[in-house]
């Protein structure tokens, strides 16, 4: 079969992965396996599928091992739940050859600690409507292994800038200004370690990039079973497709760095930035992120959450009410001061 299904050894129940345990739990039963137990059962159901593709032949669809239902999916989902009952299933077969990827990061925060980061983070925000941070008004919480590619880029850099140094002093009643301009030339020879770049048209590339950075440390090489329990894509966007956002992400970070070396200027305006990629490699790599979507007046507003980490991100709304009451007290604030200040100056 072309499914695969991770299911307890001990009664025949669908297991999910425990980011919190690190291990693949039973609901029913209660027990809890380990990754060298999971990797046993997952080299025992590729047998199974091998031969019954021997038996049956090539299928184009995929059917649900626990019920039998036909799993909704498109072409870049590589970890799905059935509709009908709810069984976590993993598509093997869309995994193969180019598609399989080097490695991931377990997810280490569940669905519940989501929902509590957009809590937090509302409760941060003075200017939201009250009613926005009511628990009712989430509406779908998915945990989603991210398709991405990390880069590994040896780069060579130059800067060409304007630097100023102003110097201001009066001699009595007069002010005197003088400005000395300099020519400022900066080159490096930059290496840059796993830059990551989202490899999935669906995810929006702003939103990826916020939820940076991750750890890599907690890299470990790919194994089916951590996608039980979890949505998953395949990348659909190539190494190749993703040059120009590397181009960009590392043109920019060579100027902030080159930038920085300017010291003992009152301006550094650049005029002219080169990063050249000398040598890059790539590898193919799935990411944990949260994804909250909620719906307030009619509007929908979508959040992400680093599955690592907890880093989140998205859009909030804005009360007028309370933005208007701001802007009241600060105009009131600067028409009062405007008022003291022209008292003393009488």
């Amino acid at each position: 079969m072309e499914v695969l299904s991770y299911q307890c050894p001990n009664c025949g129940a669908p297991l999910e992965f425990n980011s919190e345990t690190q291990h693949w739990d039973c609901k029913f039963c209660l027990s809890s396996f380990g990754e060298e137990q999971l990797e046993e059962y997952n080299r025992q159901h590729s047998q199974e599928e091998e031969q019954t593709q021997e038996d049956s032949g090539e299928k184009k669809c995929y059917f649900c091992p626990n019920c039998g239902a036909e799993l909704v999916t498109d072409d870049v989902t590589v970890a799905t739940f059935c509709t009908f009952c709810g069984n976590p299933s993993v598509l093997p077969k869309k995994m193969e050859g180019e598609f399989h990827p080097k490695a991931l990061i377990p997810f280490k925060l569940d669905k519940e600690q989501a929902k509590q980061a957009l809590y937090d983070l509302c409760k941060k925000k003075p200017l939201l409507p009250k009613d926005f941070t009511s628990h009712s008004h989430i509406e779908k919480v998915t945990g989603i292994y991210v398709p991405f590619w990390l880069h590994d880029s040896y780069v060579n850099a130059q800067m060409k800038a304007i630097g100023k140094r102003i110097h201001v002093w009066r001699t009595k009643d007069v002010e005197y200004t003088k400005t000395d301009v300099y020519d400022i030339v900066r080159e490096a020879a930059m290496t840059y370690r796993n830059i990551p770049t989202d490899a999935s048209k669906q995810m929006n590339d702003d939103m990826m990039d916020a939820l940076e950075p991750f750890s890599y440390d907690d890299l470990k090489d790919f194994n089916m079973a951590f996608l039980s329990g979890y949505f998953a894509q395949r990348y659909d966007v190539t190494r190749e497709e993703c040059a120009n956002r590397l181009k960009e992400r590392i043109t920019q970070s060579a100027t902030e760095k080159l930038r920085d070396s300017c010291s003992g200027y009152t301006t550094v305006d650049v005029s002219s930035m080169e990063a050249d990629i000398i040598k890059s490699s790539s590898r193919y790599v799935m990411l944990p992120v949260w994804l909250l979507y909620t719906k307030y007046h009619g509007k929908d507003y979508l959040f992400g959450m680093n599955g690592q980490t907890g880093k989140m991100v998205g859009n909030l709304p804005l009360s007028v009410g309370k933005a208007a009451a701001l802007a009241g007290i600060i105009t009131a604030a600067v028409t009062i001061l405007g008022t003291i200040g022209g008292l003393l100056i009488c």
